[in-house]
This record gives C-alpha cells, sequence and structure tokens, in this order.
C-alpha cells in the first residue's frame, strides 16, 4: 500500500514539473518560421517532382507535430535525472560523429562525408539532381514557349 503511494506520488510529481511558458512561445514562433521558410523554398520543386507543391511541408510538419509533443514530454522530466547520463549521451553522440569517418558506412557527395547510411531510410531528393534539374529545364523551355 506504502508502495503504490509511492509511485501516485511520483507520477503526480512528474505531471506538476512547470514548463517555461516563454522558452515554449518561442520555440512555437521558431518552428513556424522554418516551416513557413520550407514551403517557399520547396513549393516550386515539390510541385515539379511530385506534382503537388505541399509535400515537403507536410513532412516537416508532421516532424514538427512529433517533435512538439517529444518536447512536452521531456520538458516535464526533471533536469537532474539527466544529470546521472550526461557522461553517457556525451559519449554516445562524439560515437555517431566519429563513426560517418568510417570508411563505407559514409555517404559521400562531392568529396564530403555528409551521412551515415541507414537501411530503410530513404534521402529526400532535391532539385540538384540531374534527372531533376533536367526535367525543371524542359518545363521552363515549353513554359515560356
Amino acid at each position: 500500500m506504502q508502495n503504490e503511494k509511492k509511485k501516485v506520488k511520483r507520477f503526480s510529481k512528474f505531471l506538476n514539473n512547470k514548463m517555461d511558458y516563454i522558452l515554449f512561445i518561442t520555440v512555437l514562433i521558431l518552428l513556424s518560421l522554418g516551416i513557413v521558410m520550407v514551403l517557399s523554398a520547396s513549393a516550386p520543386s515539390a510541385l515539379s517532382e511530385t506534382g503537388k507543391s505541399y509535400t515537403y511541408f507536410i513532412k516537416q510538419f508532421i516532424c514538427a507535430i512529433i517533435g512538439i509533443t517529444a518536447m512536452l514530454f521531456i520538458s516535464k522530466i526533471d533536469y537532474r535525472f539527466y544529470k546521472k547520463y550526461y557522461w553517457l549521451v556525451y559519449a554516445v553522440s562524439v560515437l555517431v560523429l566519429l563513426l560517418v569517418l568510417v570508411p563505407g558506412l559514409g555517404k559521400s557527395v562531392n568529396g564530403a562525408t555528409r551521412w551515415i547510411k541507414v537501411p530503410g531510410l530513404r534521402t529526400i531528393s532535391t532539385i540538384r539532381n540531374f534527372k531533376n534539374r533536367t526535367y525543371n529545364f524542359l518545363c521552363r523551355v515549353f513554359i515560356r514557349s
């Protein structure tokens, strides 16, 4: 009985942690501006690639919603809890950064190793791809004619 009360008290303490509303609103404003920038920058290329100008915007918006949800959940955790694990997180972060330098593991583009190849994850094609450049060039030629 006493153990259950402790668990309930711990859980209610978890939910009653105060949130920094100024920081939250600042994050929302910056996130909104970023999503609008993604829309304005990617609408023409998304339209030429997929036929829908909101393709990248929708992906970015869904990721933003997932990120906000994760942020709200993590913000309820007391920061002292992280004190125990910061060295582990630091070591894992440095290890992942160094994994890019392992030959055959990183993805090289124009001589720079940029990302780790993860099976199952697909990179978003950009307008820089030859196929897309040719397609956009032909679209401009036929539209102006």
